[in-house]
Parts: C-alpha cells; structure tokens; sequence
C-alpha cells in the first residue's frame, strides 16, 4: 500500500489516502505458515513474495510412501 498524507491547517489531524500499490496474489494457503510472506529487498525498490498461481493449484502432488534413504 502508499498512502498520500496531507496535514491540513490545524495541524491537529493528518488525512490518509492508501492505494494498493500492486496485486501481491497471497492468499488464504499462506496466512498459516509462521513468519513474514515477504521481503523487501535492502535498497527497498523490490519486494520477494510467495504467491499463489494458477499453477499450484493444477500441479499434480506425488507422494512416495516407504521411502527409504540410499545406503552410504
């Protein structure tokens, strides 16, 4: 989000106007996992997200069950 702040004459209150700045496409499957669902890169123009796409939802999982590690 940004947000235009306008101070008006009697500096007494301050008038926010926030606009989404992007669509960020994180959504519900995120907000469970612990700890933040981005970063802003150190000069602060980038962000890294998780998002979710059209292809996590059409991606076949594959489970393999009784796997075992290869012998060393």
């Amino acid at each position: 989000m940004s947000a235009a702040m306008r101070i008006p004459s009697d500096g007494q209150t301050i008038e926010a106007a926030p606009v989404p700045l992007f669509a960020a496409g994180v959504g519900a499957a995120f907000q469970k996992l612990s700890g933040p669902q981005y970063m802003v890169a150190v000069e602060g123009k980038r962000f890294l997200m998780n998002r979710l796409t059209e292809e996590t939802f059409t991606s076949p999982i594959t489970v393999i069950l009784n796997w075992k590690p290869p012998s060393r």
